[in-house]
């Protein structure tokens, strides 16, 4: 597959996911408002996650954060990055539609046809011919999200003392976002 598109992709926002980005759209209103309320800048970039005024959050400060979320927890290293190749494979492996998770990743066909060896115009056909609508969308994301959530064990009732090698340093439970 290509490499993934910048802009114009739409995704559903599955009921799993719905309270984080209610919670992520309310924290916004009250950054918004408190930068209002300085006199300061606010940059509304239309970002689901953002700096407290608004800007982007620097990819290289989220794989800090994450790899020290890792060294609390007293993991092993991996990529932020890795953690969507997981992502792609879990969810092909439940659904078996490799068109429709590239889809959901950004990817696109373009160019597929040429490392495919073939002379037809594939993008142009695949276009005309084959729209992943945002309901498959959805149900590729359920599936994926209702495996997680199986998965995922049971919340403690209050937090557990931090046991990693960074705990005595600071504590983190979470990626500050």
């Amino acid at each position: 597959m290509a490499p993934p598109k910048s802009n114009g992709r739409k995704l559903p926002i599955t009921e799993l996911a719905r309270p984080f980005f209610l919670k992520q759209l309310a924290m916004q209103e009250v950054q918004k408002e408190q930068a209002a309320k300085d006199g300061k800048p606010y940059y509304d970039n239309d970002l689901v996650v953002a700096k407290p005024d608004g800007a982007p959050i620097a990819a290289s400060w989220v794989s800090s954060q994450f790899g020290k979320l890792l060294e609390d927890l007293d993991m092993p290293h991996i990529r932020f990055h890795d953690l969507r190749h997981t992502a792609a494979t879990n969810m092909h492996q439940l659904t078996g539609d490799f068109y429709t998770v590239g889809e959901v990743l950004g990817h696109t066909l373009a160019g597929i046809g040429a490392s495919l060896g073939l002379s037809m115009n594939f993008e142009a056909v695949t276009a005309r011919y084959v729209d992943v609508r945002l309901e498959r969308k959805k149900e590729v994301l359920d599936a994926y999200h209702s495996a997680v959530e199986k998965a995922a064990p049971e919340k403690p009732k209050e937090a557990e003392p931090k046991k990693g090698k960074r705990a005595a340093k600071k504590k983190h439970s979470e990626i500050d976002l």
